[in-house]
């Protein structure tokens, strides 16, 4: 869908890569499906390539004057992509040369993802009822998640968790994929819903 500038809707190119990054990286990681080591893998290849896309599609909602498009890809881009990333990658890195790292901090900086992502949810609300669910129960998996990674939750909830990322990555790419096909056909070709409350 263009707008007047010329400058085409980003939003199915960010929720594919959601989905890519839940699925491809974080659903195996805590499901147990890969070992430890893919850590530089998932955080190197998968988190922080896919980051710097978000970054720049950020730059280009804020030029299309899309906030809620702008805010998304900044919090998946930074928050969920690029600190974690680094912190991931810094981790195995300093373990391997035998420094001491708390990786605790992980867990205490999701705590403050979670929130984010509710207020994201309030907004989504006022376009689909379901993207304000998803958003919500991320909110809830990433906060369980923090806990786990702080050390106050057992590490056996871990597959539950990841199972639950698992079905975001699948919702993420039914969205991005109805976004896309919509866009392209000029019509709207998988059911999308309508809003959980009037704006």
């Amino acid at each position: 869908m263009e707008n007047n500038n010329k400058w085409v809707d980003t939003t199915p190119i960010s929720i594919f890569l959601v989905g890519g990054i839940l699925i491809g990286g974080f659903w195996p990681m805590l499901c147990g499906y890969v070992t430890p080591g893919a850590g530089p893998l998932i955080g190197g290849g998968i988190v922080l390539g896919s980051s710097i896309v978000f970054i720049i599609l950020m730059v280009v909602e804020i030029k299309n004057g899309n906030l809620f498009g702008a805010v998304l890809n900044g919090v998946f881009g930074v928050l969920l992509g690029l600190a974690p990333a680094l912190m991931f990658l810094i981790q195995f890195f300093a373990m391997g040369m035998g420094v001491e790292v708390d990786p605790r901090i992980v867990g205490w900086y999701f705590f403050y993802i979670a929130p984010v992502l509710v207020v994201a949810g309030i907004v989504a609300g006022g376009m689909f009822w379901h993207m304000a669910l998803a958003l919500w129960v991320l909110a809830v998996d990433v906060f369980l998640i923090g806990l786990v990674f702080a050390g106050y939750l057992s590490q056996s909830w871990e597959t539950t968790l990841g199972w639950i990322i698992f079905g975001g990555g699948i919702y993420f790419f039914y969205m991005a994929t109805s976004g896309f096909l919509g866009a392209m056909l000029k019509k709207q070709v998988l059911p999308m819903g309508g809003p959980l409350f009037k704006v």
